[in-house]
């Protein structure tokens, strides 16, 4: 029987071989997937659409994070056996994960689209699918591993405390690795229950021979099996197939295989206006109907119980359907009136874009010349919230415009409601809630300004010189030819991360960089610029151009980012003074 130190060195070992495991899945998705379409001639925007951020999750578990799991496990364990302290240099690339995780919807979209459409796409995925490597798995299996590696660290960290001695030096730093990890993980999890509908999907889309567009995320698989379908000529029972969707029943006839059964749509019929009902034949048990608005299915069941498992769950479907027509329906009623109606003056003449301004950040310009209706602007709007990028559907995520600026947004982004000129609430989104004075006379002026300050001081707080390593005014270009002033910095809670920040007039949050794996070096000679003393930082098919005031800086900058993107905090942090 294993002693208590023993079981905490097993924890250990389980942790650092998953994540070598984990480090070859990251190497082929970046270094295989990603170099291969590249090559082949597939957009940088198609690829980065895809994949995201994964060089940078690449980077981090293989230059940084194993290495030290291996040398603390491999080497250091018997003197010092200890995980929380390594664990908790997680946290700050957390970050990287939530904009994967945020991202993975899309991704999943882009593939399905991409191995329909574009054949050179299609030929060197199924290529590397092909491979040793992929393991029989799908492109699409390998991109969900990022998505389930932080609710993996969170079980192994859980059965670890569990294990580990109240005493220990180690609790502390454990404990504040879980918590930091559980956060991370809900996201995960929500991506992970997406996935295995859209798995559950894909499968169905395969064994129908591609022939019914099926793979949607509004569609969710409930139940499938064999059936027989009674003949109205003669009564005779033929074999068939049943898929219950939300939306749907497909209703198929099985295809002569001799490997993997495949089948045949030969009706599809919509859940709404369907009706089941138990029939009673003379000389036939377990039979039931279906009858849609073209057709009508006389069905028997193998038994008895099977029959009433298949009339329950078509007409909890079906009940399912109307309600969710008739919230929709209301939804769609009230945002109707919302958009016929709007609550704010300002909004009923026009919407005010935002200006670029000379710094780089925006300002609110007025004149005929910078409003547009909202008519034009709800044309133009995205399908995605544009604080936190965020999709919407007609039910948990509706879709809300700024009466200010006539930003699309998410009713989570668009919390603040300070009173205008007509003494009603309206609907703006932070941004527009950090320039906009609040009515004097309103009731809530006070409370107001109080959530002003506390936004602002927040943002403040991660980009004030006094809690930085190292920060300062630099020309930022990523792309394009227009450079924008931004404030960076690098905080003593992040030394690992640099923040870049638009004018003071900017609502919007810091833009967080997470710097291992970045390369820092000087423009190549085939790059001119008009400005000077630049540097750029480059990783994958990401590159970002700064521009300092002098030589010294542009060096000084330069020496940091380079040691912040090998890891190296603690001499970074020695002897900086911010310019």
């Amino acid at each position: 029987q294993c002693t208590e130190p023993q079981k905490l060195f097993n924890i250990a070992n389980e942790l650092l071989h998953t994540e070598e495991a984990y480090v070859k899945r990251l190497h082929l998705l970046d270094q295989v997937f990603c170099t291969k379409l590249s090559e082949a001639g597939i957009s940088s925007e198609v690829i980065t659409g895809i994949f995201s951020n994964i060089s940078s999750i690449y980077c981090f578990h293989g230059q940084f994070l194993l290495p030290e799991l291996k040398t603390r496990i491999t080497q250091e364990w018997n003197v010092n056996p200890r995980l929380g302290d390594i664990l908790q240099k997680l946290a700050p690339f957390l970050k990287m994960y939530g904009e994967y995780v945020k991202n993975f919807d899309r991704a999943m979209d882009m593939v399905n689209t991409c191995m329909q459409r574009s054949s050179p796409f299609k030929d060197v995925v199924q290529n590397i699918q092909k491979q040793e490597v992929c393991g029989n798995l799908t492109l699409q299996h390998h991109m969900l591993e990022p998505v389930q590696r932080i609710p993996r660290y969170e079980l192994l960290l859980k059965d670890y405390l569990k294990k580990l001695p109240e005493e220990s030096p180690d609790r502390k730093d454990a404990e504040k690795s879980l918590e930091l990890i559980s956060t991370a993980a809900n996201h995960s999890n929500a991506a992970i229950r997406k996935m295995e509908k859209m798995h559950k999907l894909l499968e169905v889309y395969e064994r129908l021979g591609g022939e019914e567009d099926i793979v949607n995320p509004a569609n969710e698989l409930i139940k499938e099996g064999h059936i027989q379908k009674l003949s109205a000529k003669n009564g005779t029972a033929q074999d068939r197939y049943l898929f219950l969707f939300n939306s749907m029943v497909l209703y198929c006839v099985p295809k002569l295989r001799l490997i993997g059964q495949k089948f045949s749509v030969r009706e599809k019929m919509d859940i709404a206006g369907l009706q089941v009902q138990e029939i009673a034949k003379q000389n036939v048990a377990h039979t039931f109907s279906i009858t849609g608005k073209k057709r009508s299915l006389e069905l028997q069941a193998r038994t008895e119980e099977e029959k009433r498992e298949w009339i329950q769950v078509i007409q909890a479907t079906i009940e399912k359907h109307k309600q969710n027509s008739e919230t929709f329906r209301a939804f769609n009623s009230s945002f109707s009136q919302e958009e016929d109606h709007p609550d704010s003056s300002l909004a009923s003449t026009s919407s005010v874009e935002l200006m670029p301004g000379a710094d780089g950040g925006g300002v609110f310009g007025g004149g005929d010349s910078c409003r547009k209706s909202s008519k034009s602007k709800r044309d133009k709007e995205k399908q995605a919230c544009k604080s936190c990028s965020e999709s919407f559907n007609s039910i948990t995520k509706r879709r809300h415009h700024c009466k200010q600026c006539g930003a699309v947004i998410c009713a989570k982004c668009s919390e603040f409601k300070p009173l205008a000129d007509n003494s009603r609430h309206n609907r703006v989104c932070k941004e527009c809630f950090l320039q906009l004075p609040a009515s004097p006379c309103s009731p809530v002026a006070e409370a107001v300004g109080e959530q002003k300050k506390r936004l602002a001081a927040e943002k403040q707080s991660i980009l004030a010189a006094e809690n930085s390593l190292f920060s300062g005014y630099l020309q930022f270009l990523e792309k394009g030819k227009t450079w924008y002033k931004m404030w960076v910095t690098i905080p003593k809670t992040e030394p690992l991360v640099l923040y870049l920040q638009g004018s003071s007039q900017d609502g919007r949050s810091p833009r967080p960089i997470p710097l291992p794996g970045y390369e820092v070096s000087l423009p190549g000679s085939g790059e001119k610029f008009e400005v000077k003393h630049v540097f750029k930082l480059c990783q994958s098919q990401q590159t970002l151009y700064f521009s300092a005031e002098d030589e010294e800086l542009q060096m000084k900058w330069m020496e940091i980012l380079t040691k912040a993107a090998k890891g190296e905090t603690e001499d970074t942090a020695e002897g900086l003074g911010n310019p």
